[in-house]
């Protein structure tokens, strides 16, 4: 499946590791990441394995207790949308 990651989700992404990295330490920045891939593969593996969001045609998924993933699945594409704060107002 192909994986793709919207202009958002690269920003926000960024944006995460950025304040882990300032907040705490590389080794909560490399946890991070690696919940985020291994959360991006079993979503590969298992299109449907979070629940859908209050948006049509999303799901959210949690990486962990602070942050969540959006995705969709169109086509054959996997699309990650954005990444949310969980105790965040969001739309999500």
């Amino acid at each position: 499946m192909k994986v793709i990651w919207s202009a958002l989700a690269k920003e926000y992404y960024i944006f995460i590791i950025e304040q882990l990295f300032e907040k705490w330490n590389i080794d909560i920045v490399e946890l991070f990441e690696k919940e985020t891939i291994e959360l991006i593969y079993r979503i590969e593996n298992h299109n449907h394995i979070c629940p859908k969001s209050k948006i049509v045609n999303l799901h959210k998924c949690v990486i962990n207790e602070h942050i969540s993933l959006i995705y969709r699945i169109q086509k054959g594409t996997l699309e990650i949308i954005t990444f949310v704060f969980n105790e965040s107002e969001h739309l999500f």
